[in-house]
């Protein structure tokens, strides 16, 4: 073999490495036969070996940037595969395999998902059925080399197997097991951050970041500040040309939190122009210049008349008319957005609308199995629990109403809050974030449950927020420093933060708290207030 081609094979073990162009030509060709042959399914930046044994397959769905190194065997397989997984050198898969994001598979690792059965004594095995059950694996998972995984196993998200470990029972989440059978070693929960963490020295580093906050937040301010038509606005990023209603909305907010008032008007001159921007619909701007005003010291000029004039069978008839399996935030965020209406109208304006047919509705419909409102798409509960928190924030956290189903919903939301596709080290953005820690604040009202699962992942939250701050810019939504910093994602990250601290008990450390959308005190109690 010529030294040339054999350092050519290289990128076959070793496909994480940057390949040329004319590797990616082959590899394009390559997927295109085993597409035609196999009928397979590839996602975007998928590498797979021409020297991997592949054969007898019923299905081969691999998501993006998934990888296929030399020496690997895939025999009478139907496999799926999310985003990322590496399958590495003289690794064999056989049998129905699912697996999650994230999944490392080590050189010699066995997973398979087929059996010989062997209940009649008069027959050879050889002759006897073969059994599949199949094997499914989590996301974020590392199989050690030389593991043996059999059929029937769930291996939970997050969890490691051991080298030489031979799986003959499912994997809880976060475990780390070994051996042969393989036996739980330890938790990974157990050895997480928060153990290691000095919590004094933790208090410090909140206690300094909100200080230097409030020696920036009107620089913060000011470098959002734009002049466009005319007159000086608040834009949110750097780049945008046009007077939005939120940006003003968030400078107040922003400014609150540190007992301060945007300077880029006389506070009554201020109030005048905010008032302007309230909204005859019921949308999100009930919020944001409701509450903007009211952090000023002040209110909506005229109350929601929507509110008041519609009846008992046509708000029920409209919360039921909502889409509560596909679009469950739209649904959560329209009640978010009444809700907010009618604390309004009651505060300000003497309401008659007692709010008893809208938590009727929510009471009666409650899901008693998820804690939330909809039905969940298992594999992926981004909607449902971002409705949850829609829906919570703007009645039951405004109004100071107990949850149904808090321990329901926090299982629901802990389990959301593993999804690596959402939630990593450099991702998580901010709605989120915050869709998962205000219902777990709030549901920490009425119950300690499942306490410790929800500090661990509040404290990885914490140290990617203090991390991420940008010098006198503030937070990008996205929260990572390669995005421009806004003033939303200032005032949002900056109130994620608030929450994650009074969770773990730590919020009077931070030298400020949110005012307005995202407070924490109940608004008003509505019960007294009927």
């Amino acid at each position: 073999m010529k030294i040339e081609e054999y350092f050519d094979k290289s990128i076959d073990y070793l496909p994480w490495e940057e390949c040329g162009e004319e590797k990616k030509r082959e590899q394009f060709l390559w997927q295109e036969q085993l597409i035609v042959k196999y009928n397979a399914d590839f996602g975007e930046d998928c590498f797979v070996s021409q020297y991997a044994s592949i054969y007898g397959v019923e299905e081969l769905n691999l998501g993006d940037g998934c990888m296929i190194c030399a020496g690997v065997l895939l025999r009478n397989i139907s496999l799926t595969a999310g985003e990322k997984c590496s399958f590495n050198t003289n690794a064999y898969l056989q049998g129905k395999i699912k697996l999650g994001d994230f999944v490392r598979i080590a050189p010699d690792a066995k997973i398979i998902a087929m059996n010989h059965t062997f209940d009649d004594l008069n027959k050879p095995i050889c002759q006897q059925p073969i059994r599949s059950k199949g094997i499914i694996i989590g996301d974020d998972v590392w199989i050690g080399a030389g593991a043996v995984i059999l059929d029937g196993i769930n291996i939970g998200s997050h969890s490691v197997i051991a080298a030489g470990a031979v799986v003959t029972k499912d994997v809880p989440e976060y475990a780390v097991v070994g051996g042969n059978p393989a036996k739980l070693i330890r938790s990974r929960l157990e050895s997480n951050d928060r153990r290691k963490i000095n919590e004094e020295d933790l208090k410090k580093r909140l206690q300094e970041f909100g200080g230097e906050v409030r020696d920036q937040w009107q620089a913060v301010l000011n470098n959002r500040k734009k002049h466009i038509n005319g007159r000086e606005i608040y834009v949110n990023l750097p780049e945008d040309s046009s007077e939005e209603v939120r940006p003003w909305c968030d400078a107040i907010e922003i400014a609150a939190m540190f007992d301060g008032i945007p300077d880029i008007l006389d506070k009554e001159v201020l109030i005048k122009e905010v008032q302007k921007l309230q909204p005859t619909m019921i949308d999100y701007n009930v919020l944001t210049v409701g509450y903007a005003l009211e952090v000023l010291g002040t209110k909506i000029l005229n109350p929601f008349k929507y509110i008041e004039n519609e009846n008992k069978v046509q708000l029920e008839e409209k919360l039921s008319s909502y889409d509560w399996k596909n679009d469950i935030w739209s649904a959560g965020a329209n009640i978010d957005h009444y809700g907010t209406a009618l604390y309004m109208n009651k505060k300000y304006f003497q309401s008659k609308n007692s709010g008893t047919t809208l938590f009727g509705w929510l009471s009666l419909n409650a899901n008693a199995q998820n804690g939330m409102w909809g039905v969940e798409n298992k594999d992926d509960l981004l909607q449902l629990v971002n409705g949850f928190y829609r829906l919570t924030r703007g009645t039951y956290a405004q109004f100071g109403i107990p949850l149904p189903y808090p321990k329901q919903a926090i299982d629901t939301l802990l389990e959301h809050s593993k999804n690596t596709r959402y939630f990593r080290q450099d991702c998580g953005n901010a709605c989120n974030v915050l869709d998962v820690i205000h219902p777990l604040w709030l549901c920490k009202k009425q119950t300690n449950y499942r306490y410790d699962e929800g500090k661990e992942w509040a404290y990885l939250q914490i140290e990617r927020i203090l991390k991420n701050w940008q010098y006198e810019e503030g937070f990008s939504f996205e929260l990572e420093t390669n995005y421009n910093p806004g003033l939303m994602g200032t005032e949002m990250w900056l109130s994620i933060l608030y929450l994650l601290t009074d969770y773990i008990g730590y919020s009077d450390v931070l030298g400020y708290k949110p005012k307005g959308v995202h407070r924490t005190e109940v608004a008003l109690d509505i019960i007294k207030n009927n």
